[in-house]
């Protein structure tokens, strides 16, 4: 849909190592599988398969033996070395990795690792005997390999491993990343005990205090019976105990009144107390979803209809209240509107095991900028980066932008950083079509819409957004990508369902359907697949006008395309 253009590539230089994991696998299939004759019949291809299968099961038993903290190294040293003896040694296929060299090669460094704790570290030493020794493990395998080839294969392995640790090291040193999301940024409802207070609103934003799910959306249990709608969360905390919080920002629509607060905490089955929930909290979300927040504790509740909550934000208590057999919360998702048949599972969205997951949230239709913020801030930015583009056509209409962009439903935010990741704020031609919109790779502006005024452009793209809405025309198609990405183990910052900027991004700008080779930015393929992956990429893995680009490759360029948005975010408006 959109124009491509070129990115930044340091981001993903260092963003394939963390993808290296999700890649291992993939990597040791392409290297390995394309070097079967293409005239392979069924008979030899069920052969192969049976044979990665047994491969792979052995490489997940050999990942079993060891240390939590070495598990996923040692499944990347592995597989590395696998793939670099796939393409150096002649004839060596997955029935020759057998555990005892799975294990022999994942020793070699890390019986030459400092370990620390949980930290994986090589000194320049251990680094040079970690090589040396991996040299002479592989022209042990194959004596016909010169000591340069080894060394070279050497050298491939750990550069690959030694990048994996020193970004994941980086990662804790942050703390949080704005390049990994899982799609939604939701949070697990349950707070932390520790709370902090900010211009007067509680937060219970760390870690949660401990809980167990004890009913599942689809309610196959004998109180539920089939039809439940929500997940329920408990722990052994007394009543009102145990923090409940926002689990994205949003604004109260219930309860209205405090009597909606008040109901006792004698919850039994058949309680009809505000209509079975007891206490409860509704929240509406900028993503066009809500929120339910059932059987809280009396009094407990510190919201009401009308105010704006932040994520973490403690809302209520962990209680009793209404048709409920002991103490929980119970939690709703309601995708796209407020109805009962609007329920999705809530695990879809929120996570026991990631309950703080590290997303910026970007919403597509609301900013938490107040106009003067966002004026001040676009001013600023034009000050500093001298951009006259920037300038003449957005920081100097900055309060036309802000107003125009929230009376058609749009982030003036996503407004400003799509012109110029797209455009770099010029205009298309003599078009006020800043965001690409309706131009297919490689066509002019004329192929777009004919927009004769900033207004104008702005209120297309809010339209244009909408079609990525729950609901919206391209709804489906986000859905069915999210769902293909997450069950082919993607990075999670490249896919999302509807209405969030990593599922509109997905079907707004597209990588092309071929690995084109060499290719050109307009038709995309290895052209970006390049940048993204290193220059070489295209030379390790089969390309050409026929050759399918992969979902994981389609989901990293949706990846590369939305960080280069968060970033310039950031940039601009410091969020």
């Amino acid at each position: 849909m959109s124009k491509n253009n070129k990115k930044n590539r340091s981001f993903w230089q260092v963003k394939l190592v963390t993808i290296g994991l999700i890649f291992s696998v993939f990597l040791v299939g392409v290297t390995c599988f394309f070097r079967i004759d293409k005239t392979i019949d069924s008979i030899d291809y069920v052969s192969y398969s049976d044979a990665a299968e047994k491969y792979y099961d052995r490489l997940d038993d050999v990942y079993n033996e060891y240390r939590e903290e070495e598990q996923d190294v040692s499944k990347l040293i592995i597989t590395s070395a696998f793939s670099v003896m796939c393409s150096h040694i002649e004839g060596f296929t997955y029935d020759d990795m057998s555990k005892g060299r799975m294990r022999e090669v994942a020793n070699i460094l890390l019986d030459n690792a400092d370990q620390e704790g949980e930290a994986i570290t090589f000194s320049d030493e251990a680094e040079e005997k970690a090589k040396d020794k991996l040299a002479d493990y592989f022209k042990g395998i194959d004596s016909d390999l010169s000591d340069v080839t080894c060394q070279s294969m050497a050298n491939d392995v750990f550069d690959y491993v030694e990048d994996y640790l020193d970004f994941t090291q980086g990662q804790e040193d942050e703390g949080t990343s704005s390049t990994s999301c899982d799609g939604n940024s939701y949070w697990w409802p349950i707070g932390s005990a520790e709370t902090t207070t900010e211009n007067g609103i509680t937060f219970a934003s760390g870690d949660p205090v401990a809980s167990e799910i004890t009913a599942f959306f689809a309610g196959n249990d004998d109180v539920h019976q089939g039809d439940h709608g929500a997940i329920d969360i408990s722990n052994d905390n007394e009543i009102g105990g145990t923090n409940i919080i926002a689990a994205k920002d949003g604004v109260v629509i219930y309860p209205t009144d405090d009597s909606q607060t008040q109901y006792a905490d004698n919850g039994y089955l058949g309680n009809e107390d505000g209509g079975g929930f007891g206490n409860y909290v509704v929240i509406e979300h900028s993503d066009g979803n809500y929120t339910y927040y059932a059987h809280m504790a009396q009094n407990s509740i510190t919201v009401r209809a009308g105010d704006t909550v932040k994520q973490g934000q403690v809302i209520g208590k962990m209680g009793h209240s209404g048709n409920s057999t002991g103490m929980h919360l119970h939690f709703e998702v309601r995708v796209g509107g407020d109805t009962q048949e609007n329920r999705v599972d809530p695990l879809d969205y929120v996570s026991i095991d990631n309950p703080r997951p590290s997303c910026v949230d970007f919403s597509l239709g609301s900013t938490s900028l107040s106009k003067q913020e966002f004026i001040s801030k676009m001013e600023a930015y034009c000050d500093s980066s001298g951009n006259s583009a920037f300038c003449t056509n957005f920081a100097d209409h900055a309060e036309e932008v802000y107003d125009v962009s929230m009376d058609s439903g749009v982030n003036p935010e996503l407004v400003v950083v799509t012109a110029g990741t797209e455009q770099s704020w010029k205009k298309c031609g003599d078009l006020y079509n800043f965001w690409g919109i309706g131009i297919p790779n490689g066509q002019s502006c004329s192929a777009g819409p004919q927009l004769h005024s900033l207004a104008e452009g702005i209120r297309e793209y809010a339209d244009t957004l909408k079609e990525y809405q729950p609901g919206g025309s391209n709804a489906s198609l986000i859905e069915e990508r999210n769902q293909a990405r997450e069950e082919a183990g993607c990075d999670p910052a490249g896919h999302g369902p509807p209405g969030t900027l990593a599922g509109m991004q997905s079907a707004y700008s597209w990588l092309g359907n071929y690995r084109y080779n060499p290719g050109s930015s307009s038709l995309g393929g290895c052209y970006y697949l390049n940048i993204i992956y290193g220059s070489n990429y295209c030379d390790t893995v089969p390309s050409g006008d026929n050759v399918p680009t992969t979902v994981c490759e389609q989901n990293d360029y949706t990846a590369w395309q939305l960080q280069e948005k968060l970033e310039l975010r950031n940039t601009i408006f410091g969020l």
